[in-house]
């Protein structure tokens, strides 16, 4: 039995390691896979990015060469510079003399701070940056001639940056990337697209796992010669997957649980029912061998004992053929206990109740016990009379040993089926022994302990059952098939 167990207990052990396994490989796979997705993202939204920058420096520089260009075409001359102003590009332009300033822009608030801009990055060099105004991109581009230098502001609008940073607005908003930055070697950043403001934590180049109150964040850096790439993704979706792969675990594990539990529970019942009818079997054996030898050795003694019969006056005579019937079913009874099917007819429960009660009327007048039926008319049950009447005789002569001074049996159908009830109101039962009273040579009195196992198995013979219930009063309820 301990071998079986033991077995059932690996089987469902290795059934749940197979589980846990399935899912850490699951949660690895598709963290592994998101991982490569990611970069893979990453690494496509980098070389896009790179070529739109090469085009707008591409674009950038055109557009610079063609302002110088224009400030050349002018053979530098001032009058024609300065109606340059006229054309929509162009927001501002000056002419540089030393400290004399000759020319003007639209944006007249920021005036000085473009003439501080210049003295500090600019003067003296044909150079050129980009400045913003009021949040929008502006070329601010220096062309000199001997001791003049010819500063103009032009718009970069639609050139530098724009077309990007409407792509990554656009990824950020439909995918799982949440922002996405280019920085030069100072670590300022060049392009900035992101959905959470003035968020960029930088771990260096590699992958990494940030935490924030939005959730956790697959975070990607890479350097090229002049910038830094950084790349956050969501990892909200990942998170979800495994939490389902994590509630499938849970839920798996709890039913192997549960299986293992009722299985195990079962295998303990059946084997506690598997030893107790193997050790029934074996007392019936023992019960059948010594019966056998009682009955023949009874017989014996009954048969002298009746021949005694006719030396004696009538009254003690009765009692003494009575006394010698009964004794001749019981052990009729005990020789039919080893067989497996018995020889059945229809009987009224009436006429069971009736001579069983026979059966018995010396013990209960010499004790004084009022006994009362109350059988429902007509009711037929199929069984073997004469091991009937030794059950039901057996339990009320129990009841007329446990002291009671009244006995009601009782007999209605219910259903499909009969109940007869024995009711006494004897000293009753003991709890600590109600589960042992139908166990063979078990006895409180210094009796043989016999006769409620004869009950017992008489009914069983019969595929009925019987029940004991003792509270203030006794009951023996039999349950036969109508």
């Amino acid at each position: 039995m301990k071998v079986r167990n033991l077995i059932l207990i690996f089987i469902f052990a290795c059934a749940l390691i197979f589980a846990l396994l399935t899912v850490l490989f699951t949660n690895r796979s598709l963290e592994r896979t998101f991982r490569e997705s990611s970069t893979n993202s990453f690494y496509l939204l980098s070389s896009m990015v790179d070529y739109l920058f090469k085009q707008e420096k591409e674009i950038e520089t055109t557009v610079i060469q063609n302002l110088r260009d224009r400030i050349i075409e002018t053979g530098f001359d001032q009058t024609q510079l300065l109606q340059t102003q006229r054309d929509e590009e162009i927001k501002g332009i000056w002419i540089i003399q030393g400290k004399r300033i000759t020319g003007a822009t639209e944006f007249t608030g920021t005036e000085s701070e473009i003439i501080n801009f210049y003295r500090r990055n600019l003067q003296g060099k044909n150079a050129n940056t980009l400045i913003f105004l009021d949040d929008k991109p502006f070329f601010l581009v220096n062309t000199t001639d001997r001791a003049t230098d010819f500063l103009l502001l032009a718009e970069a609008s639609g050139i530098y940056g724009i077309e990007i940073e409407q792509i990554l607005d656009s990824l950020i908003t439909s995918s799982n990337l949440r922002y996405f930055a280019i920085l030069d070697k100072e670590n300022t950043p060049v392009l900035f697209s992101t959905l959470y403001e003035n968020f960029l934590p930088l771990r260096g180049p590699g992958y990494h796992t940030i935490g924030t109150p939005e959730g956790n964040i697959f975070q990607i850096e890479d350097f090229d010669s002049d910038y830094r790439i950084v790349a956050g993704f969501d990892m909200e979706s990942l998170t979800r997957i495994q939490r389902t792969n994590n509630i499938f675990l849970l839920l798996t594990v709890l039913v192997f649980i549960l299986l293992e539990a009722v299985l195990l529970i079962s295998y303990t019942k059946s084997e506690r029912f598997r030893l107790m009818k193997e050790r029934e079997i074996n007392r019936l054996k023992e019960v059948g061998a010594l019966s056998t030898g009682f009955a023949h050795e009874f017989r014996n003694s009954l048969n002298t004992l009746s021949l005694l019969a006719d030396g004696m006056d009538k009254e003690n005579k009765g009692v003494l053929l009575d006394e010698t019937a009964r004794m001749r079913s019981i052990m009729d009874s005990l020789r039919l206990l080893g067989t497996r099917e018995i020889k059945k007819e229809e009987i009224e429960v009436s006429e069971l109740v009736r001579e069983s009660i026979a059966l018995l009327d010396h013990a209960l007048k010499t004790s004084s016990v009022k006994i009362i039926a109350d059988v429902e008319p007509r009711l037929i049950c199929h069984g073997n009379r004469s091991l009937l009447v030794t059950a039901i005789s057996n339990i009320i002569n129990n009841s007329i040993e446990a002291g009671a001074k009244k006995i009601e049996v009782t007999a209605n159908r219910k259903g499909r089926e009969i109940h007869l009830v024995c009711t006494d109101d004897g000293k009753g039962i003991e709890p600590s022994i109600k589960n042992d009273i139908f166990t063979p040579f078990f006895s409180k009195k210094g009796q043989s302990g016999i006769g409620l196992y004869l009950t017992k198995r008489i009914i069983e013979l019969h595929d009925g059952r019987i029940t004991i219930e003792s509270d203030e009063r006794t009951r023996f309820r039999i349950v036969l098939n109508a």
